[in-house]
């Protein structure tokens, strides 16, 4: 048995639990969350038979205490685990007054140098005076017809006096500078042991009870505040192939004050900052609104008074996810897009996924070191490529470009969150981007900006009114007219949708008709969603030109006064 064995043993006799520093203890794995992560430290020996109390020191300063958790393996029982945050220096006056005192002679030492440059510049100014003297004209004049031998002595007395007395005042002013920097160096200390009496530390004392001797290995694990991780993405879409490759990689920043160097790194995509139980519901009142008058914009006037319903949500919620502006990755149902051949590509490295019951953990293959400076540190999660499908979509009312978008199903298993992508079409960037949540299994939509090559014009033909009823009540029916121009420029075939909208009443009395297109029930060219939203289908052959007429009437009574904004 080694000596140090024996010490422990000997140690152990009278059931002293023997107090071990775990200096060698490494941080061999973290999990990081959105706002926190879970670091766990091995420590491995040979221990005596016998009780021992492991102390895990250095904890950082945001750890969580009460998270502080122990498991492993060997002949051993856990006694218990005593977090605590203790101070790690106590300061005595009697350093403190030294310094002090310190501070005080050289401060004392700096006024006498102030002094003694005072007395150089009176010096100087008394022997100014004295030349200034000698060489006045006049009745003032002490010696006006000095000898010229004199002259010459004097001057050269008063030059080198000035010399002298300026090589002192130079030293003065290096001794000055020496003396300021002993102060502040002085006062660096006081201040540094002023900040060591409040200085504390975390330290978790582990008591164990070690049946044979042998070797054990202890891990202990703790929560700490502030690592995050955020997804980044870059997509390429090839419209060639018909493939779409999705990068997907994590940024990963901590400052928690220890590095995590050659840990085995996983990425969870759970939110333990929202806590784990659903809200309660207080009860729900209703009383009577008194009217209020309008106020405001004539569209926030009549939102408030019921005659015009408030805005829809955005595009990409509707019509099976199909955006206006086309600059996010969102959810979509639709068709499912056809196999397509697979580019043969460098060689990447994937994590493993391991599926909980509300989240999922990436293990990165790898060991990753992230330094403790709160710079982003990149890992890749995966690299996957999916068969896509294009499609051309435009809103001529608010736009006049059309946009290329691709469509594809994620057929991983992982689970894309959201967050910022760099997109790429044909190897070419193409824009800056965000993507939605996409679940495994799950179709998206990824934006690929404006294509000029297909245009749509919007052409306001005009509009009538025309009164219609003989005898009583008389309606009044005005009809927007206008045409859409399309054109595809491309080569290649295109698939070409096109949002418009009808207006909707919210008054019994006014009617609302679609005249041009005819429109009975939904069908693969026309679609018509609850708010009277439209998505034409228009699929054009290379170089094709084609016209979409778009007529509408809105009938009211002849008394009935409607609000007009956007008609």
């Amino acid at each position: 048995m080694s000596r140090s064995l024996l010490l422990l043993a000997f140690l152990n006799l009278g059931g002293y639990a023997a107090e071990l520093p775990t200096t060698q203890a490494k941080i061999s794995a973290v999990t990081v969350y959105s706002d926190r992560a879970e670091v766990v430290r091995q420590f491995q020996s040979q221990l005596a038979a016998g009780e021992h109390t492991l102390n895990f020191d250095q904890l950082p300063a945001s750890v969580d205490l009460a998270t502080v958790r122990v498991e492993g393996q060997g002949d051993f029982t856990l006694i218990d685990i005593r977090p605590e945050h203790v101070q790690t220096l106590e300061v005595t006056d009697e350093k403190i007054e030294a310094l002090q005192n310190e501070i005080k002679q050289f401060e004392k030492l700096t006024q006498d140098l102030a002094l003694a440059e005072k007395r150089i510049t009176f010096q100087k100014s008394a022997l100014d005076k004295v030349l200034a003297r000698l060489t006045a004209v006049g009745k003032e004049s002490a010696n006006p017809d000095m000898d010229p031998t004199k002259w010459e002595g004097y001057l050269k007395f008063h030059v080198q006096k000035l010399a002298d007395l300026d090589k002192e005042s130079q030293q003065l002013k290096a001794q000055a500078e020496e003396y300021s920097k002993s102060t502040d160096r002085l006062n660096r200390q006081l201040g540094e042991l002023g900040s060591h009496q409040g200085r504390f530390k975390n330290v978790a004392h582990v008591r164990i009870a070690v049946a044979q001797p042998g070797m054990i290995t202890l891990r202990l694990s703790y929560q700490v505040f502030g690592p995050s991780w955020t997804p980044l993405y870059d997509i390429r879409a090839n419209t060639t192939t018909g493939n779409l490759a999705v990068s997907y990689q994590a940024e990963v920043r901590q400052s928690t004050g220890e590095d995590w160097k050659g840990v085995a790194l996983h990425l969870s995509t759970a939110q333990p900052g929202i806590g784990g139980r659903e809200p309660t519901m207080a009860p729900w009142f209703i009383t009577k609104r008194e009217p209020v008058p309008p106020a405001g914009s004539n569209r926030d006037a009549a939102v408030r008074s019921g005659r015009l319903p408030a805005a829809v949500g955005k595009g990409e919620q509707l019509f099976n996810g199909v955006a206006a502006a086309g600059e996010s990755l969102t959810l979509a149902d639709g068709l499912m897009p056809a196999e397509a051949r697979k580019d043969k590509r460098m060689r990447t490295e994937s994590a493993s996924v391991v599926h909980g019951g509300t989240a999922e953990t990436y293990k990165i293959e790898r060991t990753t070191d992230i330094l403790s400076n709160n710079k982003a540190a990149k890992v890749t999660i995966t690299h996957e490529n999916f068969p896509s499908t294009f499609r051309h979509t435009c809103v001529p009312k608010y736009s006049p470009f059309v946009y290329l978008k691709t469509k594809a199903v994620n057929k991983s298993d992982f689970t894309f969150l959201p967050g910022p992508t760099a997109i790429f079409l044909d190897g070419a960037f193409v824009a800056n981007a965000d993507i939605d949540l996409v679940p495994s299994g799950q179709e998206f939509w990824t934006y690929l900006g404006v294509d000029q090559s297909v245009s749509v014009e919007r052409k306001v033909l005009g509009r009538r009114t025309e009164n219609n009823g003989l005898f009583g009540k008389k309606t009044v029916r005005t009809v927007y007219d206008q045409i859409f121009k399309l054109k595809n420029s491309k080569s290649t075939e295109v698939d070409l949708v096109i949002w418009d909208q009808l207006p909707i009443s919210n008054h019994e009395d006014i009617k609302v008709v679609l005249e041009e297109p005819k429109y009975e029930k939904e069908s693969d060219s026309l679609k018509m969603n609850e708010q009277h939203q439209l998505e034409w289908h228009q699929p054009l052959k290379a170089g094709e030109k084609r016209e979409l007429p778009f007529r509408f009437a809105i009938e009211r009574p002849e008394d009935v006064v409607l609000e007009t904004s956007g008609l």
